[in-house]
């Protein structure tokens, strides 16, 4: 195969289970393996008893990409490099990287974060595990090297990944937005994306999930403000605080904490998810987080620990757990279930630092969720938040810096990236000429 075929494995039908492959003169690489979260909430809630996830589930509630079209590409893979470490980029490598015989490829945080995935399920797998460091690059073979580009998003040590080859560079930029103030992690690197532009970038496979929303995404910093304004700035000295934010999400946990010291309380964070990013995140250096907290990790001791809270007086306690989503099996949930032991008063606190994942599952456990907090007289704080995700005007940015020839929205459905193809478009591309809005399990030439 003397040409490059890129094919939109996964995510390009749906929000999730994000996987592109592109061969490139008979080699390729396969960019994240990720699963659908939605299906396996829906499936969650179908199951009687506790959910089994096995390779065949996973392919039959369609929560993994299909490898049907990859089967004469897989003797030829030189590398499963991932970008980030959310599930739906990494969650299907423990079900389909034994299939595809290539070393699984990270930044070291990311690493960490797919070896504590496998081991909380048991699970092992044959590939080599090889981390890069930020902003460094491996020889995948003779001709193609991968380059990881450090760019903020709602996680640390996330990647813009470059494929250089002898017809030049193919650029995987998935789940990254142009915060200039980041409070963790660098700044982007515009220095190196305009280096890649004169490089000559061949396809730019980009994020076009809020290629709707007007703007810029505002920075993380931005959250951080509404942030102290919810914690410090209301009377609440004698009110209960709990606040929920994605587990993954270290540097909103960073500041929770910090505005907790300020309002003199202790911080008591409650969720698996929690411990196992946060572990990640000191076993690499990034941060330290459990001197400055207690975390609780399983039911047993979280149902203690509430039980404590109560009794101690809730106003000493800021209160970190599970619930953003209104899902079922969450602290908030077990609290308004009665499965746990502690009661909401009038003018307690609950801020919801994330954003609702606007799935139907989701928006009537929230709305349930938010109904009874409501009857129970909270004052409830949502979208104490900003997006990881790029808007509109930074893939406007990132085109513009890296001059691509091709470009292929990402992450997402039709309707979703249709935005992000128009506004290429709009920048002088031409549709299905150098513009391609493609489905799962599509291949595309590129001259």
């Amino acid at each position: 195969m003397k040409h490059t075929q890129i094919c939109t494995t996964g995510g390009y039908n749906e929000v999730g289970r994000n996987m592109t492959s592109i061969n490139i003169g008979g080699e390729t690489v396969i960019c994240d393996i990720g699963i659908n979260v939605q299906k396996l909430v829906e499936y969650q809630q179908k199951s009687t008893n506790q959910p089994v996830y096995t390779r065949a589930i996973m392919d039959k509630i369609e929560a993994i990409p299909n490898l049907n079209k990859l089967q004469s590409w897989l003797p030829t893979v030189k590398g499963i490099a991932i970008s980030h470490c959310h599930l739906d980029h990494i969650g299907g490598i423990k079900y389909l990287a034994p299939e595809i015989k290539a070393p699984v490829i990270a930044s070291p945080y990311t690493m960490e974060v797919i070896r504590g995935d496998m081991r909380s399920d048991d699970i092992s797998i044959p590939n080599k595990m090889k981390t890069v460091n930020p902003d460094g690059t491996i020889q995948l073979s003779k001709k193609l090297k991968l380059e990881y580009i450090s760019i903020p998003h709602s996680t640390p040590e996330c990647a813009l990944m470059a494929i250089h080859s002898p017809k030049g560079v193919y650029l995987y930029a998935t789940d990254w937005k142009f915060d200039n103030t980041p409070v963790i992690g660098k700044k982007p690197n515009y220095k190196r994306l305009k280096e890649l532009a004169n490089k000559g970038v061949k396809a730019l496979v980009i994020d076009s999930l809020y290629s709707q929303s007007e703007g810029k995404t505002p920075s993380e910093m931005i959250a951080r403000e509404l942030l102290r304004d919810a914690m410090t700035g209301v009377d609440n000295s004698k009110a209960a605080i709990f606040t929920t934010c994605f587990g993954s999400h270290i540097a909103r946990l960073k500041s929770i904490i910090e505005f907790s010291k300020k309002i003199n309380r202790k911080v008591v964070v409650l969720g698996r998810s929690f411990g196992r990013y946060v572990g990640a995140a000191e076993n690499t250096k990034i941060t330290k987080l459990t001197n400055q907290a207690e975390f609780y990790t399983y039911r047993n001791e979280i149902k203690r620990k509430i039980t404590e809270i109560e009794k101690k007086g809730p106003h000493k306690y800021v209160v970190v757990c599970t619930g953003g989503q209104g899902e079922p099996n969450s602290v908030l949930s077990r609290i308004m279930n009665s499965e746990y032991k502690f009661k909401f008063y009038p003018e307690d606190e609950i801020i919801f630092s994330n954003k609702l994942i606007p799935v139907q599952p989701n928006i009537r456990n929230r709305e349930y969720m938010e109904k009874k907090l409501k009857e129970m007289g909270a004052r409830i704080f949502t979208d104490i938040h900003v997006s990881g995700h790029c808007s509109r005007e930074d893939i406007r940015e990132m085109i513009n810096l890296t001059n691509p020839e091709n470009i292929i929205p990402c992450h997402g459905n039709e309707k979703l990236m249709k935005p992000g193809y128009d506004l290429a478009e709009d920048m002088g591309y031409k549709k299905d000429r150098d513009i391609h809005l493609m489905s799962n399990g599509e291949k595309i030439i590129i001259e």
